[in-house]
């Protein structure tokens, strides 16, 4: 009589989960279990099996079971293997002693609901459980559930809770009846109603598709699928995608934004942002495949720290998930290595860094001393390449480099000097000629456009120094003398070193040296220091000196 009862009252008041309230509570009563076929294997091995079902996305089992030894049923789960079904794994966790059945999972997989039942069988109470990083834990009852609750349904919109109620009376158990809850959040439901009409669920959004490896374009059967709220970054669902096609498939709530993490280890990961608000729910929101790489493709510019120049480029291939050490080496510069964590994830497979390197230096003294009786030289200034410099500086190694000493009463020194292959400290002396009258110096590094008293930039650094030797010795009074080599006309030879000294002359006027100072002559050919009879020999000939004229 009350499955009759049931029969017809619940086929009018669930037309929509028809099957779900119609067949069940007949096999419940009648035969007590609902097995899937995937199961019913088990049984052939001695085992008996109750009531199982299927996750969302078709990869987990969940049923109820015992072995012939064992005295309670506990939840079990198998997982897909490929086209196969792992062993039954028995979920410790969830453990009471009690028989544990009827067990319902949540389409986002983050829930198991079931039954804990006595021994004898004269209570049964829903509890809830928790998957915390794939671990179930937390089962705990249902704060809305009595001792005479069986069969929960968690409906797809992972809020609306269908369960069956036997209603109590003072002579007897009555029939029975179907209620609904819905979890208002994590903790707290509305009270249970009777099910008068078709429970009506928020409708969900079903969002899938394919990983797959870039390479290959094989099925990735370690995938996963990490959903987050787009809102506030929480993780809401983890799901994983069948071993052999590398199909997944998630269950996404309306008028909410999400953000989906396609990963697997040793591989990049994919995210994909959907906002639910405009979707349809009677279509999968399908992705078809996406590929993940499982390498880094990684340009290393290496450059100067200090001039920001590049010195090389190369190209590595990393593999993803493991740590990596990248040796930077490089003539005249220290040695360095660059560590790349290919496990973190990575979303972008081909990235370019920029890597400074340190030049090697070594300590350089300079040390001014007079050149005819060897001491120390106090006041003097130091210039180096043109820019003022201290007596103790650290050079980069293997480079030509100019050094300018000037001190009052001194002629100026400058050299140019090599710092060497390595980073040894070196000491350099200066030796600085007092200035007495009638003293000659070349100015080596004083030159000329071809054919032309246009003075080149690379006159600059000894202009400065001469124009300082000026400044520092006010009561100094010089001759600046040009001198060409034997070729072309007297002339022509008298009139081209006379422009090129009245030029280094207006250099010094503009630089704020007074005329007054200097006297510009130009000697042409008739003074050459060796014979004109070589190339080499001509370039020695070609000239400017300063001649001390008063101090």
């Amino acid at each position: 009589m009350y499955i009759c009862h049931f029969f017809c009252t619940f086929a009018l008041a669930m037309r929509r989960y028809i099957y779900f309230f119609l067949f069940l509570p007949i096999s419940i009563m009648a035969f007590g279990q609902v097995k899937l076929p995937q199961v019913r294997m088990l049984e052939s091995r001695g085992w008996s099996v109750q009531h199982s079902v299927m996750s969302w996305d078709s990869l987990t089992i969940f049923f109820a079971a015992k072995q012939s030894a064992e005295m309670s049923y506990d939840l079990y789960e198998m997982h897909a293997d490929g086209w196969r079904w792992s062993e039954p794994q028995r979920i410790n966790a969830l453990s009471t002693g009690n028989d544990e059945s009827w067990p319902s999972i949540s389409s986002d997989e983050r829930m198991l609901f079931y039954v804990t039942s006595s021994p004898d069988g004269s209570s049964s109470q829903i509890w809830r459980a928790w998957n915390r990083n794939g671990e179930w834990s937390e089962a705990s009852p249902l704060i809305i559930s009595t001792t005479a609750d069986i069969h929960p349904q968690i409906l797809e919109d992972n809020s609306t809770l269908v369960f069956l109620r036997r209603e109590q009376t003072k002579k007897n158990n009555g029939p029975w009846k179907p209620f609904v809850a819905t979890m208002v959040d994590s903790h707290n439901w509305t009270l249970p109603q009777p099910v008068e009409t078709s429970p009506q669920p928020q409708p969900i959004i079903a969002a899938g598709g394919n990983i797959v490896i870039k390479k290959s374009g094989r099925p990735l059967s370690s995938g996963r699928v990490l959903v987050y709220d787009a809102t506030d970054g929480q993780l809401i669902q983890t799901a994983a995608v069948h071993p052999m096609t590398g199909r997944w498939k998630v269950a996404l709530q309306r008028n909410r934004h999400y953000r989906l993490a396609l990963m697997a280890k040793g591989y990049s990961y994919h995210y994909i942002d959907i906002s639910t608000y405009h979707l349809d729910s009677r279509q999968e929101r399908s992705f078809g495949e996406i590929a993940l790489e499982n390498r880094l493709t990684l340009t290393l510019n290496a450059y100067d720290s200090e001039t920001q120049e590049i010195i090389n480029t190369r190209r590595e291939i990393l593999s993803l998930g493991k740590r990596h050490t990248l040796p930077l080496k490089h003539e005249n510069y220290n040695d360095t290595a660059l560590e790349v964590n290919t496990a973190r994830p990575m979303v972008f497979t081909e990235t370019e860094l920029d890597i400074p390197l340190q030049p090697k230096k070594s300590l350089h003294h300079f040390v001014p001393t007079h050149a005819v009786t060897g001491e120390p030289v106090p006041d003097v200034s130091m210039r180096l390449n043109g820019q003022p410099t201290r007596p103790d500086t650290a050079l980069r190694i293997n480079q030509e480099q100019t050094l300018q000493v000037s001190a009052p009463g001194f002629l100026f020194y400058d050299t140019l000097f090599n710092t060497g292959t390595d980073q040894r400290e070196r000491t350099l002396y200066a030796r600085l000629t007092p200035l007495t009258k009638d003293l000659v110096l070349r100015l080596r590094n004083i030159q000329f456009e071809y054919n032309s008293y246009e003075l080149t930039e690379s006159s600059n650094d000894e202009l400065e120094s001469l124009a300082q030797l000026l400044f520092i010795n006010p009561s100094l009074r010089i001759e600046l003398s040009a001198h060409t080599d034997d070729q072309g006309s007297d002339q022509y030879n008298d009139r081209l070193s006379s422009l090129r000294g009245k030029a280094v002359q207006a250099w010094l006027i503009e630089r704020g040296v007074d005329p007054s100072r200097m006297e510009a002559v130009g000697y042409g050919k008739r003074k050459p220091l060796v014979a004109n009879d070589s190339e080499a020999n001509r370039a020695i000939n070609r000239r400017v000196e300063i001649k001390v004229l008063d101090f």
